[in-house]
Formats: structure tokens, C-alpha cells, sequence
């Protein structure tokens, strides 16, 4: 069973507003305003709502600042995954009051009281009020003891953003209705400073390795997860690059990239799924970056189907991302 869960820090002068818990699971902890997502909702909504009935404020604007996957979380005495984002606000109105659900306080930042909350809010709470974005899981126990954890920080520069107006196509879609779809790429280099592509043989296109990111994961699991299924490759020497964003109005949805630079290491053997086969997806590897590049902008869009349009300008978008961290960090 997977739930979502949504949570606001509000921000005020150089404090944080907590409150501790009265009722339900996790009664007497230090915790954020929050809970769960209700169906029809979108995070962003359920976290709005919940701190207004639970604090009493009116939160006007707030962004995304962690996504916290609780892993084997025992809750009614049965395990379960939920994920949490977790979303930061400067902009509300109002004074917190205390309600049958919180008995909230103003906290500083520099002095929050970690041991009476959770024990994984010191591990990625500091980062959350410093906007700096994570993505991260924790595993407690029957006991509710944490066993393990990781934090990652998520590529927050954009490198890029795409709509169906930049190619000549109607945008006649209520955006107010768009999900978002989550993917993670990688442009990947071997020990020689090739690059990979994944050649789409039966559909005359290019894209990099990589793919949606599956509920409950985290970005760099499915990087990976992604990478060694359509190119048969583990990788290390992960770098984070930035996020590119598509507008995609014929299928009402937003498509979020998070891409990375990684090293191709051992090589384990591909696991396409039925669609990349009949796509007759191939690994192909390229002198350099200047050639994976040189690869993509020879391919005329005009003709290609809707969503190859995108996912053309988007990869060579990355590439050139790549391109430039390379020689910035490297001289390459």
C-alpha cells in the first residue's frame, strides 16, 4: 500500500512553525502541519488545506522542496510505503491556532528541536528551510526505530523548458488539469569518452537512457533501474546536470526530466520492455559528445510523430548541458 502525504514549513523570521501532534499516530511528536493527500487532490492542494485546518493559516504560495519516501513504515500494525512532499512558504496570512489536531510553536531554524520529532526530520529538514531539494527514503522498524536512510539532492536548474507553441501546435489544454510525469536520464560516457544513445530503429529517432520513474523510487534508483534496462550498463560517477519541463497539451500532462552525467561501468545486459522492442531500441555509442550531438540535430522533426518532437529538442538540450559541465569541471 502506498499513501501520500503532503506537509508545509512555514517560514517567518527566521523560524519555523511546528506543533506537536495530539491525536492519532505519532500523538506528542514535534511534527510540520500536514497529512494526507485526498483523492482528486494534488499535493501541492492537500498541503494548503491541511495547514489551514490545522494551524489555521492560509498559505498563498508555496514549491516542492523534498519528496520523503517512508519505507516499511508500521502504521495500524501493518507495513507500508508512504511518500511525503514536503513544500516551503513564505507568503501566508494569519496566526497559527491551535486546533484538536496541533499545538503549534514558532522554532528556530538554527535551534529546532530534532530529538522530539521523528527521527528522520534532521536528515533532510535542514536542507528543506535552506530550499536546497532533496529526494530521500527512511526504513523504520516493527519498533518504529529508524534502520536505514539516503538523501539525495535533486538537479533543481533548469536546463530547459518545452510547449507544443515552440513547434507550431495548439495549446487548447486546461493546465489547471495537467499531471506531471517524472523521468531520469542520463548521458552516459564510457571509459573511452564515448557517449550513448539509445537508437529508436523503427522510429527514425534518438533518445538518451532512461525513463519514468516509478512510484516509491527514488530519482537516482531509477536512473539506474532505467539505464540497465535499455542500455545493459551499471554507472557510477553520478553528477547531477538540472531538469528539463514539457508543456504537453495533446496529452494534458507536464513531463519533468531529471538528468544526470555518469561513468558506465559493468556490463549486465539489457531488459527492454515489450514497447522499447517493438520500438527496436538499440544501443549505439558515439566518438563524443560532439558526434551524440551532431546525431540528433540531423534528425528533421517536421515529420515525426507528436512526442518525438519533444523528446529530440529535450535530449540534445541535455547533451549540450553535458557538454557544458564537462568542460567547466574537466577541460573537456
Amino acid at each position: 500500500m502506498i499513501r501520500h502525504l503532503a506537509q508545509t514549513l512555514l517560514r517567518r523570521d527566521g523560524k519555523v512553525l511546528l506543533g506537536v501532534k495530539k491525536t492519532g499516530f505519532g500523538a506528542g511528536k514535534l511534527v510540520t502541519p500536514g497529512g494526507k493527500v485526498e483523492p482528486g487532490e494534488t499535493p501541492k492542494q492537500a498541503a494548503i488545506r491541511e495547514t489551514a485546518e490545522e494551524v489555521g493559516i492560509k498559505v498563498n504560495a508555496c514549491e516542492e522542496v523534498a519528496q520523503v519516501i517512508f519505507r516499511d513504515l508500521y502504521y495500524k500494525g501493518q507495513p507500508e510505503t508512504d511518500i511525503m512532499h514536503v513544500y516551503v512558504s513564505d507568503d501566508f496570512e494569519g496566526e497559527p491556532t491551535e486546533t484538536p489536531e496541533l499545538a503549534p510553536e514558532w522554532c528556530s531554524v538554527n535551534d529546532i528541536p530534532y530529538n522530539k520529532m521523528w527521527s528522520d526530520a534532521i536528515h533532510w529538514m535542514p536542507d528543506a528551510l535552506r530550499g536546497k531539494k532533496t529526494d530521500s527514503y527512511f526504513r523504520y522498524d516493527e519498533h518504529n526505530e529508524l534502520k536505514d536512510y539516503k538523501v539525495n539532492y535533486t538537479p533543481d536548474h533548469c536546463i530547459a523548458r518545452f510547449r507544443d507553441k515552440d513547434f507550431g501546435l495548439p495549446e487548447d489544454g486546461d493546465e489547471a488539469s495537467f499531471i506531471t510525469r517524472t523521468a531520469a536520464r542520463a548521458v552516459m560516457f564510457d571509459e573511452n569518452g564515448r557517449v550513448a544513445l539509445i537508437n529508436s530503429t523503427n522510429r527514425g529517432c534518438y533518445k538518451l537512457p532512461g525513463g519514468g520513474i516509478d512510484e516509491g523510487e527514488l530519482i537516482e534508483e531509477a536512473l539506474r533501474r532505467e539505464v540497465h534496462e535499455e542500455a545493459g550498463y551499471e554507472i557510477h560517477d553520478i553528477i547531477p546536470l538540472g531538469y528539463t519541463h514539457e508543456t504537453r497539451h495533446k496529452f494534458t500532462q507536464y513531463n519533468v526530466s531529471y538528468a544526470f552525467i555518469a561513468r558506465a561501468g559493468k556490463f549486465v545486459g539489457a531488459n527492454l520492455m515489450e514497447d522499447e522492442i517493438e520500438d527496436g531500441f538499440q544501443l549505439e555509442w558515439y566518438d563524443d559528445i560532439d558526434a551524440a550531438i551532431s546525431a540528433l540535430e540531423a534528425i528533421d522533426t517536421s515529420d515525426k510523430i507528436y512526442q518525438m518532437k519533444f523528446f529530440t529538442v529535450r535530449e540534445l538540450a541535455i547533451l549540450r548541458e553535458a557538454k557544458r559541465v564537462m568542460k567547466e569541471k574537466y577541460g573537456q
